[in-house]
C-alpha cells in the first residue's frame, strides 16, 4: 500500500466519522430539542479535550505551536472552521433548510482547490479536475432537491455560502502548521478554541438549556466523533495536499445518508431527515466513488493516456 493510498483511507475515515458526528448532532437538535449553539460548543470542547489528552507527550511540538506565526494560524483556523463555519451552517439550516445548505456546502471543495492553488502552490491535473467534477456531481445527486436549485441571494443563502468559504480558508491557513507539529495537538487546540470563541454568544440565548444524561451522552459521542474526523482529515492533509483531501472528503455526504438509513431502521422514533430521493442518493454515492477511483488511479490513467498518443 502506497502512502497516498494509506492517507486516502484516512480521509475516507474522516468522512465516515464526520457522518456519525452529523447524525448525532441531528439527534441532539431534533428529537431532544437542544439549541444548535450549545451542541456546537460542547462538541468542540469535548473533541478538543480528547485530542489534547492523547497528545499530552508532545512537548516539543507545543513549543513550535507557541511560535507567534503558528499560533496565529491556529487561532485563525479555529475562528474560521469551528466558530464561523459551524455557526453559519447551523443558522443557514434554520433559514433555508438542510437540502440547500448541504448543496451549497459542497462549494467547500471548490474553495479549497482555488485557495490551495493560490496560497499553497498546489497544481491540479486534468484528471484531478475530472475526479472533483464527478464527485461534486455525485453530491448534488445525493442532495437532490428541486427547491434547493432555486437560488436567490437571501440572508440564509449568504450564510450557506459563508460556511464553506470559512472552512476552506481555515483548512488552507492551518496546513503549514500541520507540517511542523503533531496533528493531535494542532487539531485539539483549534477545536477547543473554536468552542471558546462561541461561549460569549450563550449570553444572548433566551431559552434555558437543560441537558439530561442521555443528551450529554449523545453530545459527548458527537464531540469525540468530530474530533476524530478532523484529526483523520488533518493527518491526510499533511501528506496528500488540500485539494486532494477536499475531493476525497466528499464521500462524507454518502456516508451520512448510509448512517441515516441504518439509524432510521433501528430507531425510527428519532425522526431523522432522510434525502427526498433515495434512488438519486445511491446514484450520487456511486458517482462520488467513481470520482475517488479516478483520483486514486490518476498515475495509471496518465500512463495509459500517454501510450495512446
Amino acid at each position: 500500500m502506497t502512502i497516498e493510498t494509506r492517507y486516502s483511507f484516512y480521509i475516507l475515515g474522516s468522512g465516515l466519522t464526520a457522518a456519525f458526528s452529523i447524525i448525532l448532532s441531528e439527534i441532539a437538535i431534533r428529537p431532544y430539542g437542544v439549541p444548535p449553539l450549545p451542541v456546537i460548543i460542547i462538541g468542540n470542547l469535548i473533541g478538543g479535550a480528547v485530542l489534547l489528552l492523547s497528545a499530552a507527550g508532545s512537548l516539543a511540538d507545543l513549543a513550535r505551536l507557541r511560535q507567534r506565526q503558528n499560533l496565529g494560524r491556529v487561532v485563525a483556523a479555529a475562528l474560521f472552521i469551528y466558530a464561523i463555519g459551524f455557526l453559519a451552517s447551523f443558522n443557514a439550516v434554520k433559514l433555508i433548510g438542510s437540502g440547500k445548505v448541504a448543496l451549497l456546502g459542497q462549494l467547500e471543495t471548490v474553495f479549497v482547490v482555488i485557495l490551495a492553488i493560490i496560497f499553497l502552490g498546489e497544481r491540479l491535473t486534468a484528471w484531478r479536475w475530472s475526479a472533483g467534477g464527478v464527485a461534486i456531481l455525485g453530491v448534488a445527486f445525493i442532495n437532490f432537491d428541486l427547491q434547493a436549485w432555486q437560488f436567490s441571494l437571501s440572508w440564509g443563502e449568504m450564510l450557506a455560502l459563508l460556511a464553506p468559504l470559512a472552512v476552506a480558508s481555515g483548512i488552507i491557513t492551518i496546513k503549514p502548521v500541520l507540517d511542523q507539529a503533531d496533528a493531535r495537538l494542532v487539531t485539539g487546540v483549534a477545536l477547543g478554541l473554536g468552542g471558546v470563541f462561541l461561549v460569549p454568544l450563550l449570553l444572548f440565548n433566551q431559552t434555558p438549556i437543560t441537558l439530561s444524561g442521555p443528551i450529554w451522552a449523545v453530545i459527548a459521542a458527537m464531540g469525540v466523533m468530530r474530533g476524530l474526523a478532523w484529526l483523520l482529515y488533518n493527518l491526510g492533509l499533511q501528506h496528500l495536499g488540500a485539494s486532494r483531501c477536499a475531493i476525497i472528503f466528499l464521500s462524507y455526504a454518502f456516508f451520512t445518508v448510509l448512517v441515516q438509513l441504518i439509524v432510521v431502521t433501528l430507531a425510527p422514533g428519532l425522526d431523522l431527515q432522510l434525502p427526498a430521493n433515495l434512488f438519486a442518493a445511491v446514484a450520487g454515492g456511486l458517482l462520488v466513488a467513481a470520482g475517488i477511483v479516478i483520483l486514486q488511479m490518476e498515475p495509471a490513467l496518465r500512463r495509459w493516456a500517454q501510450r495512446q498518443v
